[in-house]
């Protein structure tokens, strides 16, 4: 059974869970047209994108692979949490106290 062809937004998404699979050695343009089923030229279209938000460079061997940026979206995340149970058990300590 054919695969259907992905939409830009879809390969753009496609393109970051390659290159979060291929961190270390990165992908090239050809590599990623394959994986999306697409055109090369999408791909380089998709790739800008990516670049002009600072989620992906260009290594010395002309492969793209994910910037500290984008790894950094790991850490927003984690510190959400942190502040969320930082909230939570200070408004916990308030309630305790309140009703001593």
């Amino acid at each position: 059974m054919e695969q259907s062809k992905l939409n830009s937004q879809e390969r753009v998404l496609v393109i970051v869970e390659e290159l979060v699979e291929c961190q270390i050695l990165g992908m090239t343009n050809k590599s990623l047209a394959s994986e999306t089923r697409t055109s090369e030229a999408n791909v380089c279209r998709d790739l800008k994108i990516l670049e002009s938000r600072g989620w992906i460079e260009k290594a010395p061997d002309g492969r793209w692979r994910l910037t500290p940026k984008f790894g950094g979206f790991s850490g927003q995340i984690i510190k959400g949490f942190q502040v969320a149970k930082l909230r939570l058990t200070e408004d916990e300590a308030r309630y305790a106290s309140a009703m001593q």
